[in-house]
């Protein structure tokens, strides 16, 4: 990567959300130290942990300028926690806001081959990287993404090997993963910030989308690498399941509203009637109550004791 082809190498803001898990959060900042992209600052936003998230991390990164470690207080969810961040990120003057997990581990060219991307597609408001997976090193996990009709996300490159060349050049893409997604400041104040609705799953999709809708460009880039390990911060199935089922029919709604009822039918075959029939009845609780929200406007953390 040659840095000096960035022009006037930008200031970057990075996000990392922890919740619950310094151990892989020390490891992906021990791997942003290595990059070759010098003028970031990374904010480290603890959202509502339990354990004893804050010592560990703040113990780590004591002797770190360019890392500093925020409270939210609460787990506000992947959307909240990342708003969050995006606040103090513009409060700082950033050109460009990094939101990357915290079970990743990143390439040394991983941001600046995504600002140079941006630098020179000024019509792109989002770019994202070639996810590869912690465990096989060697294997894409996404490669850009888009929404099926069913209201599913698809990812591309999933399963392939990392030199496909399928997925060796840049492309516009319809979203990328909030895994790794670099947003620049001024479609931000274009586009907004995450959806809070959401809380977990599709918010990513969701801003993407609203950028398209806006002119904006999508923009998977494949030079820009990490290491994923896919859903190791995430929350229990049967949670997800309503996650999924309430954020996919909000996600329909909002952008593909003619598709509500198709979307509607599908997810109660699959999400409701399947795990029925084959005696899992927790899960199609957790789906129904996905349905009921949805019904009820009732979004934010899923409440219910169960």
């Amino acid at each position: 990567m040659n840095l000096e082809n960035i022009q006037q190498n930008p200031l970057v803001i990075i996000i990392v959300i922890n919740w619950n898990s310094p151990s892989y959060t020390i490891r992906c900042i021990q791997s942003l130290q290595k990059l070759e992209y010098d003028n970031y600052h990374v904010l480290v936003i603890d959202n509502g942990s339990s354990d004893d998230s804050l010592n560990i991390i703040a113990k780590a990164i004591n002797d770190l300028d360019k890392f500093k470690v925020f409270e939210t207080g609460d787990n506000l969810g992947f959307s909240g926690g990342v708003n969050y961040g995006i606040t103090r990120a513009l409060d700082m003057q950033a050109e460009y806001i990094w939101l990357l997990n915290n079970d990743t581990e990143v390439d040394t060219n991983c941001l600046g081959s995504l600002v140079k991307a941006m630098r020179e597609n000024t019509d792109v408001a989002i770019a994202g990287s070639k996810i590869l997976l912690s465990d096989e090193r060697n294997t894409i996990w996404h490669a850009g993404a888009t929404i099926n009709k069913n209201g599913q996300p698809e990812h591309f490159g999933m399963g392939a090997n990392i030199d496909d060349l399928t997925y060796s050049t840049n492309r516009l893409v319809d979203y990328v993963t909030g895994s790794s997604l670099l947003i620049s400041r001024n479609s931000l104040e274009t586009i907004g910030i995450m959806d809070d609705r959401f809380y977990l799953y599709y918010e990513e999709a969701d801003l993407c989308y609203r950028a398209r809708q806006k002119g904006f460009k999508i923009m998977y880039v494949a030079h820009s690498q990490l290491w994923h390990k896919v859903a190791a911060s995430s929350t229990g199935h049967h949670v997800r399941v309503y996650y999924e089922v309430r954020n996919r029919l909000l996600f329909t709604h909002k952008h593909r509203s003619s598709q509500i009822i198709p979307v509607f039918t599908h997810l109660i075959i699959q999400e409701l009637i399947k795990p029925l029939m084959s005696s899992q009845f927790k899960l199609s609780k957790y789906a129904l109550l996905g349905f009921m929200d949805f019904l009820m406007s009732k979004y934010g953390r899923f409440t219910y004791n169960l």
